[in-house]
């Protein structure tokens, strides 16, 4: 039977939407990342870069872009100004292919530490170590490069941890040795996380050099980088990918997508259809930049199901169901390891996630899943309430009812009374006359029956 107080448009919009947006976000998601770059003659221009965050799917982006932006503008030199923690595997290989391929078409990649102060670790060595060259600002820091790995079977901890940590030192010794520099130290940074200062990461033969200066200009600067070169940084799309790529800022999105959603069916509004939609759309798009467990989503997407089934069952068992197996897909984003997340594709070593559930995070899912839950059965106790509640244009309430006659009417004809201050079409087995009052016997359709109240 259907729900007049749900409404079916609305439904059939919102299936709609999903298909149109989910389509957008594959479409984006493998969109090629280079156009075709010119034939260049002079490449002695410079290209400037600057990242200051963690290494990952939006800095990933952002490192292809910088190359192909580059390529374009025929610039055969990278200057990048590199300040970070650290990140995951596969973002990290994947900048290390996009200076690989910048160096195959002929440019120079230079690496920068700067300014005074900044550092470059874990993932950030291994990108510095693939540059041409690498220099330091006095007060910097380069190193402390050993995986973290989770997912370890139990038993297995020694000997995988070690297999691991081999297998980094050899992929960062031969980045090292193919640009010139001194892989047994920088090995060193992977086996013992060790870190070289400035003056030491010199001396081991670590960077190529320190540029005597504190900022960022005086290093380009001291590069010949001519002064007026614009400094570019992460645009819009980098920095939404790394936002939508960390599955707490997705899972959360995903379940107030939901929210809007359901509220939407219940309210029908065509700019909650598609916010929700869009929102959940950016949050499947961002698991999938992260590589989470096809298991994991499956789940987000039935608890998700089984919250909108609230709206043909009744008491929130439905909906809280839906928010329980939402809240275990999201727990298993974390507990399998992540494709995004993994070292790089040549190294055999167990999958790590770069980042975990933080308990505000547990707090928002399971304080935004508890609003749902609470929202579906306030949403459908107002349903309910609407459904008992006589309609006000539903003529059979007004049975027994008295109004006047507005015109005159010929038995069996048809005329206008007011009734309960509205007009109506009305018929009469008598003749009446305007300003005659009456009572309301029965109803036809929007037709009242009336006869006349004899005063």
């Amino acid at each position: 039977m259907r729900d007049p107080f749900v409404d079916e448009k609305a439904l059939k919009r919102i299936r709609l939407l999903f298909a149109v947006v989910l389509l957008a976000a594959f479409a984006l998601q493998f969109a090629p990342a280079h156009a075709q770059t010119p034939s260049c003659a002079n490449k002695n221009t410079y290209y400037v870069a600057s990242l200051n965050a963690d290494i990952d799917p939006g800095t990933a982006d952002f490192m292809s872009s910088t190359v192909s932006s580059a390529e374009s503008n025929c610039a055969g030199n990278i200057v990048f100004i590199l300040v970070t923690n650290g990140g995951d595997g596969a973002s990290m290989e994947s900048m290390i292919t996009s200076i690989a391929s910048y160096q195959q078409w002929g440019g120079n990649f230079t690496t920068v530490v700067a300014p005074e102060g900044s550092f470059a670790f874990s993932a950030g060595s291994y990108i510095a170590e693939a540059s041409n060259g690498i220099y330091m600002e006095p007060g910097t820091t380069i190193g402390s490069a050993t995986p973290i790995v989770s997912g370890i079977p139990t038993g297995e901890e020694n000997s995988t941890m070690t297999k691991d940590i081999n297998a980094f030192a050899s992929y960062m010794g031969t980045l090292t040795t193919s640009n010139g520099r001194n892989s047994t130290a920088t090995e060193l940074m992977v086996t013992d996380g060790v870190s070289y200062p400035d003056g030491l990461a010199l001396k081991e033969n670590v960077i190529n050099g320190i540029i005597n200066s504190t900022t960022v200009q005086g290093a380009l600067s001291y590069l010949g980088v001519p002064a007026n070169t614009p400094i570019n940084s992460p645009g819009v799309k980098s920095s939404l990918i790394s936002v939508l790529s960390n599955p707490n800022v997705s899972g959360l999105l995903f379940l107030l997508g939901v929210f809007a959603v359901l509220a939407d069916i219940y309210h029908p509004t065509i700019i909650l259809s598609v916010v929700g939609v869009a929102i959940i759309a950016a949050a499947l798009f961002g698991l999938g930049v992260f590589g989470a467990s096809p298991l994991a989503v499956i789940l987000m997407i039935i608890g998700a199901a089984f919250i909108f089934l609230e709206v043909k069952t009744a008491h929130g068992i439905s909906a809280t169901v839906g928010v329980v197996i939402f809240i275990i897909g999201f727990l298993l984003v974390f507990q399998f390891p992540s494709a995004a997340s993994s070292a790089p594709s040549q190294i055999q070593q167990q999958p790590a996630s770069f980042t975990g559930a933080t308990d505000i995070t547990y707090g928002l899912i399971v304080a935004l899943g508890a609003a749902i839950i609470l929202a579906s059965i306030y949403l459908r106790s107002i349903r309910d309430a609407l459904r008992r509640r006589p309609k006000v244009n539903e003529p059979t309430v007004l049975i027994g009812r008295e109004g006047k006659m507005e015109s005159d009417l010929k038995a069996g004809g048809r005329g206008v009374a007011m009734v309960s201050s509205e007009e109506w079409s009305v018929t009469s087995s008598q003749d009446l006359q305007r300003g005659d009052s009456i009572r309301v016997k029965g109803v036809s359709g929007q037709t009242l029956t009336v006869e006349r109240v004899e005063t």
